[in-house]
């Protein structure tokens, strides 16, 4: 049975995307005659398929998700708030004497600084396949979550060093009562 103009349309639109199986089902076509007509056109009937999942909380594509929903980029954002947040409180509890004893020591402590790493960079456009291509995206959103959490782990653990010095100063550790 010959194609029609409408099936190779849908063909090109499906090929790369949509697993092979599923391309014959829409198209009511045998497996032979799709790899057929996809290898006169010159289309690749490989599909990318990747693990990534949305979060609704960032609205992007992430490696994976915890019980309530979100990608470990915002449940870090929420820590790093929640510790810039006693930080917030525990310098506020501090008597003036205190705070001068807190500033001193900090002052004679070096802040370290790492290398900034610069932002994950998607690959040049050039003629590839769909499938070469949705790889490629998949790549670069995993590289981008690696980095976003990267640069929120660092203050993190910047803030839970300081709520600890802070602490040690005021005497009031909650875990050595």
């Amino acid at each position: 049975m010959p194609w029609t103009t409408a099936e190779i349309d849908r063909l090109r639109d499906m090929a790369g995307r949509i697993p092979v199986r599923e391309i014959c089902r829409n198209l009511k076509r045998s497996r032979k005659s799709v790899e057929h007509a996809a290898a006169r056109l010159g289309l690749s009937l490989r599909c990318c398929r990747t693990r990534l999942v949305w979060c609704d909380e960032c609205a992007t594509w992430r490696s994976a998700l915890d019980r309530d929903g979100r990608c470990r980029v915002c449940r870090m954002r929420e820590q790093l708030a929640g510790r810039e947040a006693a930080c917030a409180e525990a310098l506020a509890a501090m008597t003036p004497e205190q705070r001068a004893v807190y500033a001193e020591s900090e002052a004679k402590r070096s802040t370290r600084r790492l290398p900034a790493r610069p932002r994950p960079a998607k690959r040049e456009s050039c003629p590839m396949s769909r499938y070469e291509r949705d790889k490629a995206q998949a790549e670069y959103l995993l590289d981008l979550e690696k980095w976003e959490y990267r640069r929120l782990k660092l203050p993190y653990d910047a803030a839970k060093t300081r709520l600890r010095r802070m602490r040690e100063v005021t005497g009031t550790n909650p875990r050595k009562k």
